[in-house]
């Protein structure tokens, strides 16, 4: 086997700030991941009080997606492709969460196509399409507007690697993931999603998201059912599935370097139940972190003689977080996740349905944006 670390495009600077771009994968050995690395300039701090400073870079990656002319292979979010490659992988990609005004921060996004870095099985096959393409989509302008308290303009740059499979290969398919639907619910109740039936399923991703949220009040109960209860392979309680996760999956770590003040709340990236550090940057401060159950913890922020810090008077402060549930992400894997026999076949069956039972009052007092996606095993 001879795997090599091959860069598509090194440094690509960008002026627009919202942009889909697409590029040709010009390979032809198979590839086990196709990873960007994605870096913006914040810009100067925000005026408005209790401005969130900056948002999560995440948020602002639109799409990942490799095709094929009309044919989608992947198509991921950006906090979508990291949470699946955390339970791919067991560790977070690369990334700098980094808050402090006229800072650069980057993260890594990787689109991965076997069970391993060096699967030869479950692989992409660049021979196996007519034109393949990398296509990525952004906006710094939302979820926050450029400017103040938001990114910098026009300092988009991003480097794209792609890991090849000289010799070894014994491409037989690749794994698919891709979102199958988001949506917003109007109210409590159960909602039910058809899952595909074509390819056999391997992981199925769940995402419950508010901001300062807990994604088990966001969704109340899980279940899977195959052709109206015939089997299901699924029927928890939201909470109960996250405390099966504990032994199906390692926790992964995020960290970040914030811009913080008294009471104000930052993303640890860890979903529920994770658990970190927080500690001082360059200031000698009293910093501390609380409230870790949602997706947010809450800062304490005090100088020596203990006058806290406000929104015009910030400070640095470093974080680090443990967590099973990255990006607010439930996931169910099926079978051995080695091997290809034992995942989910569903060509028999007449229909999957996957329903969710979304909360009548969810804690933070809003409906949660939710996601699907699922990884399937596509053969060639």
């Amino acid at each position: 086997m001879k795997i090599r670390d091959h860069c598509l495009d090194y440094r690509h600077a960008f002026t627009q700030d919202a942009l889909t771009w697409t590029f040709n994968i010009d390979l032809v050995d198979p590839v086990t991941e196709f990873k960007v690395w994605f870096y913006v300039k914040n810009n100067t701090k925000g005026v408005t009080a209790n401005w969130y400073w900056p948002y999560p870079l995440p948020y602002y990656i639109k799409r990942i997606e490799v095709i094929d002319g009309s044919e989608v292979i992947a198509s991921l979010r950006g906090h979508q492709a990291i949470s699946v490659s955390c339970f791919d992988m067991g560790y977070a990609p690369l990334h700098w969460h980094q808050e402090l005004p006229g800072m650069s921060q980057y993260w890594c996004f990787p689109i991965h196509f076997g069970r391993s870095l060096t699967d030869p099985e479950w692989i992409f096959d660049p021979k196996k399409f007519r034109n393949p393409q990398l296509r990525i989509t952004w906006d710094l302008g939302n979820p926050i507007p450029v400017g103040a308290g938001g990114f910098l303009t026009e300092s988009v740059m991003m480097t794209w690697w792609a890991k090849v499979m000289e010799e070894g290969a014994r491409p037989r398919g690749y794994l698919m993931n891709k979102e199958v639907k988001s949506y917003t619910p109007a109210g409590p109740g159960d909602l039910i999603t058809y899952l595909p039936t074509d390819f056999p399923h391997r992981k199925l991703f769940i995402r419950s998201y508010y901001f300062n949220g807990d994604m088990g009040n966001g969704i109340e109960h899980i279940k899977l059912s195959q052709d109206q209860d015939k089997w299901i392979p699924v029927d928890l309680n939201s909470h109960d599935f996250i405390f099966l996760m504990k032994d199906w999956f390692t926790e992964v770590q995020f960290h970040g370097k914030h811009y913080v003040e008294q009471d104000c709340l930052r993303e640890h990236f860890g979903g529920m139940y994770a658990h970190g550090l927080l500690c001082s940057g360059q200031d000698s401060a009293i910093v501390s972190a609380h409230n870790w159950a949602g997706n947010c913890f809450e800062v304490g922020a005090e100088d020596d003689a203990g006058t806290p810090y406000d929104h015009d008077n910030r400070i640095e402060a470093w974080a680090m977080g443990m967590t099973r549930t990255p990006f607010d992400t439930f996931c169910y894997p099926y079978g051995d996740q080695e091997d290809a026999g034992a995942w989910l076949n569903v060509g028999a069956m007449g229909n999957l349905r996957l329903i969710l039972t979304h909360a009548a009052n969810p804690a933070a007092g809003n409906y949660h944006q939710t996601e699907i996606v699922c990884q399937q095993a596509h053969p060639y």
